[in-house]
């Protein structure tokens, strides 16, 4: 199991921990995580590489701590009650919200583990809703990560696609005797709402955890 990793707090030449992770925050949000690296993260924090070094041990404990720094008090704060279910999905479309607001994020959970804080408090929020629907073991598991990469596909589906790039998938589309079905929709594919269709994506799953527990 990996070990949780925690900010050491301490703050050197007017630099803390905290602004080093803040800096490395807006680079991921900006332009991405291929775009991080540690000299950018220094010379945006006005630290020499091997200055920054003094506040996070490598680029890992940089990466993990900029995913905390994003979905830790976000997560901690939501407040979501009700029954299981209705926990379960309150908890999704916050965090829906919380990767389409920092698209960078969304990719850097897929990309790399995230052994940190405020990961496995939403992990252990949702398996204990999950416990209440009455999902354990193996179950648990299975519900939580098909939520888990539902949401996580949808958020990565949505950030690069507008709908100028789904028409022009309908439009590639035309004339094409083997697309006959995209040709019957086009409206449908190229109209769709990101947000109305993880909705259904989400009641669907719901639903047939709901008819699991029935059955």
């Amino acid at each position: 199991m990996a070990t949780v990793k925690r900010p050491p707090g301490r703050r050197r030449g007017g630099v803390t921990v905290d602004d080093v992770v803040a800096a490395a925050t807006g680079i991921v949000d900006r332009d991405g995580v291929d775009a991080l690296t540690i000299r950018r993260v220094a010379e945006a924090c006005g630290l020499s590489p091997m200055g920054l070094y003094r506040h996070v041990r490598d680029k890992d404990d940089l990466l993990d701590r900029v995913v905390d720094a994003v979905l830790g008090p976000a997560l901690r704060d939501l407040d979501a009650s009700g029954s299981w279910d209705q926990q379960v999905a309150d908890l999704f479309r916050h965090l829906r919200r919380l990767n389409l607001e920092h698209p960078g994020i969304a990719v850097l959970c897929v990309l790399r583990p995230t052994p940190v804080i405020g990961v496995a408090r939403f992990y252990a929020r949702m398996l204990a809703a999950l416990a209440e629907g009455g999902f354990t073991g193996t179950d648990a598991v299975h519900a939580f990560d098909t939520l888990l990469m539902f949401m996580f596909g949808s958020v990565l589906w949505e950030i690069p696609r507008t709908t100028d790039t789904r028409e022009r998938l309908v439009a590639v589309a035309i004339g094409d005797q083997a697309a006959t079905q995209i040709i019957e929709r086009a409206t449908e594919l190229s109209q769709r709402d990101p947000a109305e269709y993880f909705e259904a994506g989400l009641n669907t799953i719901l639903d047939g955890l709901r008819a699991s527990r029935r059955r």
